[in-house]
């Protein structure tokens, strides 16, 4: 199994809670649970920082992770995030 943490962090509340609501919007978890190899694609608001969501993904291998970044949603990602001024840091769990 390859695991890893995405960090996603805005310059406010707002921001970031405007960010989740439109990848929900357009289904991104939702998509990505249907991709061959995804075994979980979950996120999470942090309970300390109000500006920050955590997105734990696991996959069957790194490979299929890998396919996962070239998909179309994540183009999509990539433009919602730099529409909010969203930065975000990975973490490979293994």
């Amino acid at each position: 199994m390859y695991c890893i943490n995405v960090t996603y962090t805005a310059c406010d509340r707002q921001s970031i809670r405007d960010f989740y609501n439109e990848i929900r919007k357009m289904r991104i978890a939702e998509i990505t649970r249907q991709e061959a190899g995804n075994l979980g694609y979950e996120y999470y608001f942090s309970a300390d920082r109000e500006n920050e969501i955590l997105l734990l993904e696991k996959w069957e291998s790194k490979e299929h992770q890998q396919k996962h970044a070239c998909k179309p949603h994540l183009s999509q990602l990539g433009k919602i995030k730099e529409k909010y001024g969203i930065i975000s840091s990975v973490e490979e769990i293994g």
